[in-house]
């Protein structure tokens, strides 16, 4: 899981230059702490993040946040083999053959007299035998399984971010970083951000960049990766209850971006997977907000277009429900739905002499769904409280690649926000 999150930080960094709050600072410090649990089904998978946010402003115009996450991880994760079974050793009756050269009949010769038969002469050719003997082989037996690869970490990650404003424009920037027991990762981001038609319309155009440090163990040394990633957004205000958000991404990686704990079958070989050394990336995303007063709710929807070099489109659809009931709990229905398609270097075995090859099930043909609930309650102005659950499930849609790979989840998050 630690390594799946940081395969997806460029997107999340673009998030994070969308979601910058872009606000005037309100003298008010917060702390955040949230605590999320993330079990997948027959303990596949384990992950406790406890999560820190420190937010102060150092001057009228100017916000810093401090944020802090520590991922414990456990588990097992497929490998990327196909199929496979135990074999036991068994004593089988088996036929063995041997072979040479023996006598396979006669030809008899003429004798001195047309009545008088003379010797006969034995005919040599190729004679085998067959005789059976009992030896020992090697017999599957069992149920069939994905290979898994089993594993602990702990993952530390440091986030430090500043916003200032200067009239209607927002300057935003941070620097964030990753430790983990085989991987260490930097980043920065950079926004710029515009207030138009008396702060009713917002532009901003941000960039991100990181480098990473893989264990690579194909050659037992550290190897280099790098993410740059552009994005431009704009958030309108239609009306009093209305809030448009629409963004672009533009990014690209480079350098080592295998799995190094994936391999893929090559000609019945169990070899590591090999992708490519680039990988562009195209990003949409619109996001709705509307607030319905007569009940006293809220709803956002969103919808994102995701597609790369590798061969993926993805769309995603969400949905969450805020309902306040009373003055002090809201409830949050919220429902996720992602489909994509399968990388064009994916598959789950493969032949011949192919150049780039994985059988990674999150590059293939496949679909999730989330859903769940959260409570807030707010016990008064300057203090809430948060818990929540959702369902995690995902299944394959190419009809090969083995359901029993993709996995299901349960994930619990809990935590408060202070004002002081």
């Amino acid at each position: 899981m630690t390594r799946l999150l940081v395969s997806l930080r460029p997107f999340i960094l673009a998030v994070l230059l969308l979601m910058l709050p872009v606000r005037r600072s309100m003298a008010e410090d917060r702390v955040d702490f949230t605590l999320g649990y993330y079990l997948e089904d027959h303990h596949r998978v384990e992950v406790y993040s406890p999560s820190l946010l420190l937010e102060t402003d150092v001057n009228p115009t100017t916000v810093m946040r401090l944020q802090s996450t520590y991922d414990v991880v456990s588990g097992a994760s497929p490998t990327g083999a196909p199929l496979t079974r135990l074999t036991r050793a068994e004593q089988r009756q088996v036929t063995s053959t041997q072979s040479g050269i023996g006598i396979i009949g006669y030809h008899a010769t003429a004798g001195p007299t047309p009545h008088t038969p003379g010797p006969t002469v034995p005919i040599y050719g190729p004679v085998s035998s067959a005789t059976k003997i009992m030896q020992t082989v090697q017999v599957p037996f069992g149920k069939s399984f994905l290979p898994m690869q089993t594993f602990t970490d702990q993952r530390l990650g440091l986030d430090l971010e500043f916003d200032h404003h200067d009239g209607d424009w927002i300057y935003s920037g941070g620097v964030a970083y990753g430790h983990e027991r085989d991987y260490e990762s930097v980043a920065g981001t950079a926004k710029i951000s515009r207030e138009f038609n008396h702060k009713a319309t917002v532009l901003s155009l941000g960039t991100a960049l990181g480098h990473d440090w893989v264990l690579d163990p194909t050659v037992h040394k550290y190897v280099g990766k790098d993410t740059f990633d552009n994005i431009l957004s704009v958030s309108q205000v239609i009306n009093t209850k209305t809030l448009l958000t629409l963004s672009g991404t533009l990014g690209t990686a480079w350098g080592y971006l295998d799995d190094q704990y994936k391999y893929a079958s090559v000609n019945d070989i169990i070899v590591h997977e090999n992708r490519p050394d680039a990988r562009d990336r195209r990003i949409a995303m619109a996001v709705l907000n509307h607030a319905f007063d007569s009940v006293h709710g809220s709803l956002e929807g969103s919808y994102r277009f995701y597609n790369d070099s590798y061969g993926i489109d993805a769309h995603t659809f969400g949905l969450t429900w805020y309902q306040h009931l009373g003055r002090y709990l809201i409830l949050a229905p919220d429902v996720r739905y992602y489909e994509q398609s399968a990388a064009d270097f994916y598959a789950v075995k493969f032949t011949g002499n192919p150049t780039l090859f994985s059988s990674d099930y999150r590059l293939s043909n496949m679909a999730t769904v989330t859903y769940g609930l959260k409570m807030i309650v707010k016990f008064s102005e300057k203090f809430n409280f948060s818990v929540g659950y959702d369902r995690y499930s995902m299944w394959g849609l190419d009809g090969q690649t083995p359901q029993a790979a993709y996995p299901k989840a349960n994930i619990i998050t809990a935590g408060f926000k202070l004002w002081y």
